[in-house]
């Protein structure tokens, strides 16, 4: 099949939603609670069973990144890529920025509003307001892109959220480019991103995580262009026996050289996503788990947002009520912490969805009003 006869699976606006791809949204936000819950008990010397945290070549925070970038190009290019490139599909530019930012800002701008409560705390503790510096620098925050450069060595007001954020407007910002360059050239466009992925790794005394930088994110991001123009020919018995082998021994093999961390997690996360989305429907066959997963599926975004601040503030919670009643931190216990972090990660991402749905419904009815 052709990539137009796909697009009926997807889930955009009267098109069927595809269950393998909620699954995987479920595994990232899965994996990068259990990771990020792993990076701050074990910086707190705390016990910690790895559960989902640390491989010999990769990091969780990795695979659930690259699952998430994978899927928002290759979602994004079934629905717009041949808008961008054909003279009888075009789409305004303008259409499709205000719906990328409807889709990031608004649960993004609800959970900064807790930001000038932190400004008064520093007002009222050393009497500086702008406590990082120069206030223009909270521009950065309002875009989304202050977690991002952060990680470049910038000085910003990082309050919430994490990096991806700036990194995921980045990529929306380029995809109409992106989408146009990937029709006309397609492999010639794959094989110059590749390129400047592996010329990363050339880079002597790189402090930046390769997993980062612009030409990574570039390349995950339209390898999710191919990906899903191919997700009929990757449901085969043998492409997923292969992937979970690959996958397996990329969890417990130590594979030693300079090209581990990133490009062996990118691997992985390629290969969990292709074994999972065959044996997802074969697996799960039971309606309300369906439905289940489907419902958490919406909130991987808001789970995204919500889950490293809250995995923090959580651990200062439990340690000060360990404290005070006498108990001793231990992996049992440790676990049961995990699983309670991730309840109470879920139902604040819920009800940032719902507010965020609001604000989304209320900014669309206004703009309805001003053009009537």
């Amino acid at each position: 099949r052709n990539p137009a006869s796909l697009c009926g699976v997807f889930i955009f606006a009267n098109m069927k939603r595809l269950f393998e791809l909620d699954v995987m949204r479920v595994l990232a936000m899965l994996f990068v609670i259990t990771y990020h819950f792993g990076c701050e008990y074990n910086l707190s010397n705390l016990p910690c069973l790895n559960f989902f945290y640390l491989t010999p070549n990769f990091d969780f925070g990795n695979i659930a990144v690259t699952i998430f970038i994978v899927m928002s190009g290759g979602l994004l290019f079934l629905k717009y890529g041949k808008s961008f490139s054909s003279i009888t599909e075009k789409i305004s530019l303008k259409h499709f920025y205000k719906k990328r930012a409807l889709s990031i800002y608004p649960p993004f701008w609800i959970l900064s509003l807790y930001i000038p409560l932190t400004m008064l705390r520093h007002f009222l503790s050393d009497g500086n307001v702008f406590f990082m510096g120069n206030p223009l620098k909270l521009l950065l925050t309002a875009i989304g892109f202050d977690g991002y450069l952060k990680q470049f060595g910038l000085e910003t007001y990082f309050f919430c959220g994490d990096w991806f954020v700036g990194a995921i407007v980045f990529l929306y910002l380029l995809f109409p480019l992106l989408a146009k360059a990937y029709q006309k050239f397609h492999y010639g466009f794959l094989g110059i991103l590749f390129t400047f992925y592996f010329l990363q790794f050339l880079i002597p005394n790189l402090n930046v995580p390769v997993s980062l930088l612009p030409a990574t994110l570039l390349l995950k991001f339209c390898l999710g262009f191919f990906i899903f123009e191919n997700l009929d020919r990757l449901k085969s018995h043998v492409i997923s026996t292969i992937s979970l082998i690959v996958f397996l021994a990329l969890c417990f093999v130590d594979i030693p050289g300079f090209l581990n961390t990133d490009f062996l997690g990118t691997l992985a996360a390629l290969a969990l996503f292709n074994f999972v989305f065959f044996i997802s429907p074969h697996f799960i066959k039971s309606e309300t788990s369906k439905k289940i997963i489907n419902k958490l599926s919406q909130l991987s975004y808001c789970v995204f947002l919500v889950q490293h601040v809250a995995i923090i503030w959580l651990q200062i919670l439990f340690i000060k009520i360990f404290e005070k009643f006498h108990f001793a931190f231990s992996s049992l216990n440790n676990f049961i912490l995990l699983f309670i972090t991730l309840a109470i990660i879920i139902l604040v991402a819920w009800i940032l969805k719902i507010l965020s749905d609001k604000m989304t419904h209320f900014i669309l009815n206004k703009n309805e009003m001003k053009r009537t």
